[in-house]
Order: C-alpha cells, then sequence, then structure tokens
C-alpha cells in the first residue's frame, strides 16, 4: 500500500515491519514497528501534537490485541 506514510522513504519499513508481519491481512493496514525508535518518535509527536493543538486529555486505541499479539488476537481463544 502507498498510503499514509508508507513508502515514506523507498521501504516499507521505516515505521512498519517488513514483509507479511507488517500486514494485517483483515483490516488492510500495516502494522507498526514498535521496537523501532523513529517509529515511537514519530507516534509520540503525532500524540503530543493533538494535546498541544486541541487540548486533548485522552486517547482511544483500538485494536490493543492486534498491537500486543503477532496473530492480532484473530482466530485464537483467550482463557483465562
Amino acid at each position: 500500500s502507498n498510503d499514509g506514510i508508507n513508502m515514506w522513504d523507498g521501504t516499507d519499513s521505516q515505521y512498519f515491519h517488513s514483509g507479511g508481519r507488517g500486514n494485517h491481512w483483515m483490516w488492510d493496514s500495516r502494522c507498526f514497528n514498535y521496537g523501532n525508535w523513529e517509529t515511537l518518535r514519530f507516534l509520540m509527536s503525532n500524540a503530543r501534537w493533538w494535546v498541544d493543538e486541541f487540548k486533548f486529555d485522552g486517547f482511544r486505541f483500538d485494536g490493543v490485541t492486534s498491537m500486543m499479539y503477532h496473530h492480532h488476537g484473530l482466530s485464537v481463544a483467550f482463557t483465562g
């Protein structure tokens, strides 16, 4: 996908995982590489801009299981 910041530097891995791990098949979107310093800096500066510009006092994060697990929490039974 050439949407948004994907392929910003000519690669698919500046802010995202490369290859198959970087694609969320169900959402047709890219998966951020949270282990990458540049990715964290980009996301934090983006959040900071929204706080400063619009005085937001909180954020809602959808798809947390997709952020935490390689399997994105899909087709997996979570049991206590």
